[in-house]
């Protein structure tokens, strides 16, 4: 079998089940998103309409695993998509951690943490969003075959998720120094703070995480 022929077999291989675990876990970064901000305005937090939403993803995982496994060949290792497809759950899973963790307190904040909670917030929800776009790269490696063009912009759109992480891990940092110098919060309420950074700033890890396995992938190493 040639490699054109090999392509159009590979072309067979739906990627549908992967692309809906992704609409999954975006639409769950997105109810996060929404309770933090109620969270912020010091409202009641429903996480369980973000469980619901890691509930969806679950069993979109579930069918996409199903379908991986029963495909037929792929153009990269299957164990590897495997591990893409599991840090692109914890994604989902960290979401509605994060949202359980502001449903049970609310400490007192003033507006400077209030501010910097609500930017780390939108810079998660642009992490998820262009790990979704990344997706739409990998749909493209199993219709056209792994090419040098393909791998730019799937490089190009690693890159973009490097940078929000960056940009994330700094207010991390910046957010974490700023709770601590809050003596008046009390060392619970600084370390409930922190225990949600941390867990707001897994969540892009985990978004460049899943876009490093899959430069891995598309790179043949």
């Amino acid at each position: 079998m040639d490699k054109g022929q090999r392509f159009r077999f590979w072309r067979t291989v739906s990627l549908s089940p992967l692309r809906e675990h992704a609409f999954a876990v975006e639409e769950a970064a997105e109810a996060l998103g929404k309770q933090l901000r109620a969270w912020l305005r010091n409202e009641q937090v429903n996480a369980e309409l973000v469980s619901e939403r890691e509930h969806a993803a679950d069993v979109a995982k579930r069918n996409a695993r199903i379908a991986l496994t029963e495909g037929g060949r792929l153009p990269v290792h299957r164990p590897a998509l495997f591990q893409f497809l599991w840090y692109q759950d914890e994604i989902a899973d960290l979401c509605q951690d994060a949202a359980l963790l502001m449903a049970l307190r609310r400490p007192e904040m003033d507006v400077e943490l209030e501010d910097e909670f609500g930017a780390l917030g939108e810079a998660v929800i642009r992490a998820v969003h262009a790990h979704h776009l990344v997706i739409e790269e990998l749909e493209q490696l199993f219709r056209r075959g792994i090419t040098p063009e393909l791998r730019k912009r799937v490089a190009e759109s690693v890159d973009r998720i490097n940078q929000l992480e960056h940009e994330s891990d700094l207010r991390e940092r910046a957010l974490v120094t700023a709770i601590y110098a809050r003596e008046a919060l009390g060392d619970f309420n600084r370390y409930h703070l922190v225990q949600l950074v941390l867990m707001l700033g897994g969540i892009v890890d985990q978004a460049e995480n899943a876009a490093g396995a899959l430069r891995v992938m598309i790179s043949g190493r």
